[in-house]
C-alpha cells in the first residue's frame, strides 16, 4: 500500500506545478481509499456507502478491461458524460437537484433526481461492488436494478449496464433518443457502466 501511494505522489509531481495543494490532497485520497478497498475486499466502500450523497453529474466506470488506459478512454468518457448531461436534463437531473439516501441499519434507499423521488432496499456485494436497487412499487414499476458502486475519496460512482439506466432515466421522463449519442459511442466496447456521481 505504501509503494503505490508513493508511486501516486510520484505521478502527481512529474504531472506538472499547476496543480492546487487541494487537487494533489484529493488525488492522493483517491488513490488511498482505492487502495484501501481493495485491500479490504470492498468492505471500505460497503461502510462508507451509507449516508446521503449530492448529485454531482454523470458518471461512467470501465470495468475489467483497458479501456480505461487508453488514450481515446479519456476522450470517449468526457463525450458520453456530455451527452448524458443533456439526457439528464430532459428528465430533470441536474447537478444540486438530486439525492441519494443509503440506510445504513436497514438497507433501505431514497433518491431524489430532479422532481421524482424513488425508494426500495438495496444489497450490496463488497467483493464485486454490485449494489441491486430493489424499487418499491409506485408510479414508476422499475423493479431491481442491478449496478456497481464505488467510492474514491468523497465521491461516490453509482452505475449500471446502458441498457437499464436508459430504462431508469426513461421512466423519469427523459426520451430515449437523447441516449443514442451516448449508446452508439459505447456500442462498441464490453464492460462499459454509465450512471451517476455524487459527492458528500
Amino acid at each position: 500500500m505504501k509503494k503505490l501511494l508513493l508511486f501516486t505522489a510520484s505521478l502527481l509531481l512529474l504531472g506538472g506545478t499547476t496543480s492546487s495543494a487541494q487537487d494533489w490532497k484529493e488525488a492522493l485520497k483517491k488513490a488511498a481509499t482505492a487502495a484501501a478497498d481493495k485491500a479490504t475486499d470492498g468492505k471500505l466502500t460497503q461502510y462508507a456507502l451509507a449516508g446521503t450523497w449530492n448529485y454531482t453529474g454523470p458518471g461512467v466506470k470501465f470495468e475489467g478491461g483497458d479501456i480505461a488506459s487508453e488514450v481515446g478512454g479519456a476522450a470517449l468518457e468526457t463525450a458520453v458524460v456530455k451527452q448524458l448531461e443533456k439526457a439528464y436534463a430532459k428528465a430533470g437531473i441536474r447537478p444540486g437537484a438530486g439525492t441519494f439516501t443509503f440506510g445504513k441499519d436497514d438497507d433501505a434507499f431514497t433518491a431524489t433526481l430532479g422532481s421524482h423521488t424513488l425508494s426500495g432496499t438495496y444489497e450490496y456485494d463488497a467483493p464485486t461492488h454490485v449494489v441491486t436497487l430493489h424499487f418499491a412499487k409506485g408510479k414508476l414499476n422499475l423493479g431491481s436494478v442491478p449496478g456497481h458502486a464505488y467510492i474514491s475519496g468523497q465521491e461516490l460512482v453509482l452505475v449500471f449496464p446502458v441498457t437499464r439506466l436508459v430504462e431508469v432515466v426513461t421512466a423519469l421522463g427523459s426520451k430515449v433518443s437523447y441516449f443514442s449519442t451516448a449508446t452508439t459511442l459505447l456500442s462498441k466496447y464490453k464492460n462499459v457502466y454509465v450512471g451517476f456521481a455524487f459527492s458528500k
